[in-house]
């Protein structure tokens, strides 16, 4: 099946994979993305060749968040409801949550940046394997608002990380995201790609009957700790930042100024001298 957005191949031995192929918008999910998303995960579950998916992105970047550039001329962010925005935001857990609960493992193979909404990709991935240039972080809640699942860092980092990144949208390096266990390995850019397929077809000499249940137990595990509900509560409260006079102000300048420049004045004061 073609795609315009996105590249799914098999790998042979089980595993397929599939690519991010915005490299130019560093990858930034547009809805068209999404949508592509959504159907390469039909064809993978249907797809009796494949135990494994292993998601890269093409490029310097893995995936800089979701694409807020204006889909109209003269539009902006902030213009809609709390109703609609609530709906939107369902829809976006449901998505991710569906790759929490696919029933085949799933690989993230990082480099570069990886923001936002990248990192609720990831987050929702069962293991993570990163070059040594990947940067992880969430830089638009210093403007739009509450990542809607979290990304799971209370989860996978524990409660004072999560709020050390929350709080100033600083950026972490590869190094420091496998020590505070975001990420499962570190290795070299130049053998990421090799790395990442040599330990997916690892992982595929497992039955897939045997995969997809040792998934579903560790999942559940977090489920009955309320991770589900947990991402709700978060994506409710993201709603609600966005009625807040900061995040209105800023998508007001965004509109006005353009992206780019309202991009550059909410970060040039976080910038460390």
């Amino acid at each position: 099946m073609q795609f315009e957005t996105l590249i799914y191949e098999s790998l042979g031995d089980r595993v397929a994979r599939l690519t991010l192929n915005r490299p130019e918008k560093l990858n930034a999910m547009s809805p068209q993305l999404l949508g592509e998303f959504d159907r390469v995960l039909d064809v993978l579950e249907a797809d009796r060749d494949a135990s494994v998916l292993i998601i890269r992105g093409a490029g310097r970047a893995f995936c800089a968040g979701f694409d807020i550039t204006p889909q109209r001329e003269g539009a902006g962010l902030g213009e809609f409801s709390v109703s609609t925005d609530r709906l939107g935001l369902k829809k976006i857990i449901e998505r991710w949550q569906r790759l929490w609960s696919l029933p085949k493992p799933t690989i993230a193979q990082v480099q570069g940046y990886c923001l936002a909404g990248g990192t609720e990709l990831v987050g929702h991935c069962d293991i993570v394997i990163a070059a040594d240039d990947a940067q992880f972080g969430h830089p638009a809640g210093r403007a739009l608002g509450v990542i809607p699942t979290l990304s799971l860092w209370p989860y996978l980092m524990g409660m004072r990380k999560s709020k050390e990144l929350f709080f100033t949208g600083d950026l972490i390096s590869a190094p420091d995201a496998l020590q505070w266990g975001l990420i499962n390995r570190v290795v070299p850019r130049d053998q990421l790609d090799a790395e990442t397929e040599g330990f997916a077809k690892r992982v595929a000499l497992v039955p897939l009957d045997l995969l997809m249940l040792h998934k579903a137990a560790v999942n559940r595990f977090f489920e009955i700790m309320g991770l589900r509900a947990a991402e709700q509560s978060a994506a409710d409260l993201d709603v609600i930042a966005h009625q807040t006079p900061a995040v209105k102000q800023w998508s007001q300048a965004s509109r006005g100024k353009g992206l780019k420049a309202a991009l550059k004045e909410r970060d040039e004061k976080f910038q460390k001298t």
